[in-house]
């Protein structure tokens, strides 16, 4: 006789494999949705534009579904939301460092005016294939970083925030902030009178070694200690919820009127901000998420055309009146320099270069020095701007790949660049209660930036040095706590 009786370990396994078997079938809609998106965007640039158009168009709209088709195959496959991801964050940069140029060439119609860029775009009268064949390019670094991080990546291993851990007395947030104020007094008094952006870079040359090098310490702990005072402060959202709003208010407004008008650390702080809300505080959806970065273009913009009319209001809207709604140039930065090096690459024009650029970035982890005789930024400086006072160009990985093994180069450079931040976000992610692991993920999601425009090496050389003795200062505070209240040790610090 046949046992027509459900046993109970099949009912459990039917019970566990339901919500798997729903969550891969609304994963296989949503890519799906993606590529029929893809698939009509495409039909209709092919019917819709020209030929020099569709040269730009195609390669644009791949970059940006495969963006796309990334974020949602990582949204499969992580719980804390996909707006926490450094590859989310720096994929999105690649995106933005690539379709907005591609959109400005088309609102051009590829007629470049001679001050396009400031510098040597327009003089290379580049023609659409041309920059067609750069946009792939930066399709392929695009592409290989995205696949790189998914497979370093892995998902579901990451530990849910556990805010009440990581708690610590007031004192020792405020002998941080205290470090990073300090830091900027001295900074404001050693610093010589600027006039301009580019006297920014060199406000320090007038001291003696010994005077440069105290200025620079201090920038490396206003640096490093915005980071811990930040991830300190968010430990406890609610006891430093108005704090928090001060500090970021103060150092923003420090940053770019010290900076006249230098953006990136105020990028760096404000995404340092949104990753610690998002983990400590509330979610940060991908929608929400997008308008942010929405917010911080109109910011990039505003301060770019501020800056541009020599911090005068009036210039500034008189410009805004005449030129219009325009994007900041900042985003064709990673393009245009990696395009006239290809140019030059092609040609076989390329000037001779020491083999010794190639490990520049690790040297920069080492505090105190320039670090510009094998910088590649320095190098592209004095073979085509020598009388300029400070480089005026970015390069970057796509750059660099020209100056040396061209595609082949960069391709090993995304896959490179997108394991080491998947791996990055699996250690850091998969247990949050330890002040390193959370700063150093914080640091790294803020300026990966950085990665794009120098690289992955360069960013985390520049972690060790400027979080390294921010670190030390809060670890003696921490340290010094529990000596001086025992009873603080019955509840876990963020560095243990």
């Amino acid at each position: 006789m046949i046992d027509m009786q459900v046993k109970p370990e099949a009912v459990e396994v039917a019970t566990a494999t339901a919500p798997a078997s729903r969550a891969l079938v609304e994963l296989e809609g949503r890519i799906a949705v993606v590529l029929l998106s893809f698939l009509l965007a495409l039909v209709v640039a092919v019917f819709l534009s020209s030929e020099s158009q569709r040269a730009v168009a195609v390669p644009a709209l791949v970059i940006l579904f495969s963006f796309f088709l990334f974020c949602v195959m990582l949204d499969g496959r992580v719980k804390s939301g996909i707006f926490g991801e450094v590859g989310v964050i720096f994929s999105g940069f690649v995106v933005a460092y690539s379709v907005i140029p591609a959109l400005n060439f088309l609102i051009l119609n590829f007629h470049f005016p001679l001050n396009f860029d400031a510098l040597n775009f327009a003089v290379l009268n580049p023609r659409p294939e041309e920059l067609g064949t750069h946009l792939w390019r930066h399709c392929l670094f695009a592409v290989t970083v995205m696949a790189a991080y998914l497979l370093a990546r892995g998902g579901h291993g990451e530990a849910s925030p556990d805010v009440g851990s990581t708690r610590v007395d007031n004192w020792v947030v405020a002998a941080v902030v205290a470090m990073v104020l300090i830091c900027v007094g001295a900074i404001s008094l050693l610093s010589a009178p600027v006039e301009d952006y580019y006297g920014h870079y060199t406000r320090f040359d007038a001291l003696s070694p010994w005077m440069r090098r105290f200025a620079f310490l201090c920038l490396i702990l206003k640096g490093g200690g915005y980071y811990v005072a930040l991830t300190l402060m968010f430990s406890d959202y609610r006891r430093f919820r108005v704090p928090i709003v001060l500090f970021v208010f103060f150092i923003v407004a420090y940053e770019l009127s010290y900076s006249l008008g230098s953006r990136i650390e105020t990028l760096s702080i404000l995404l340092a901000v949104a990753c610690l809300y998002h983990f400590n505080v509330a979610r940060i959806g991908f929608r929400q998420g997008l308008l942010y970065l929405g917010v911080l273009l109109v910011l990039f913009t505003a301060v770019e055309f501020y800056r541009t009319a020599e911090f005068d209001i009036q210039a500034a809207l008189r410009d805004f009146s005449e030129r219009g709604l325009s994007i900041a140039t900042e985003f064709g930065a990673v393009f245009y320099t990696s395009f006239h090096l290809y140019v030059e690459r092609s040609n076989g024009t390329l000037p001779e270069r020491e083999w010794l650029m190639l490990f520049n970035d690790f040297f920069t982890a080492v505090p105190f020095f320039e670090h510009t005789q094998f910088n590649s930024q320095y190098w592209y400086a004095r073979q085509y701007f020598p009388d300029s006072a400070v480089p005026p160009q970015t390069m970057g990985p796509i750059a660099d790949s020209a100056i040396w093994g061209g595609e082949g180069d960069l391709a090993v450079r995304g896959l490179l660049t997108g394991m080491g931040f998947g791996l990055l976000a699996r250690w850091a992610l998969g247990r949050r209660t330890r002040l390193l692991r959370n700063v150093a993920y914080v640091f790294v999601f803020a300026t990966c930036v950085i990665a794009l425009k120098y690289s992955l090496i360069y960013q985390v050389s520049q972690m060790f040095r400027a979080l390294a003795p921010a670190l030390l200062v809060a670890y003696f505070m921490i340290r010094l706590q529990r000596a001086v209240r025992p009873e603080s040790n019955c509840r876990r610090s963020p560095s243990g």
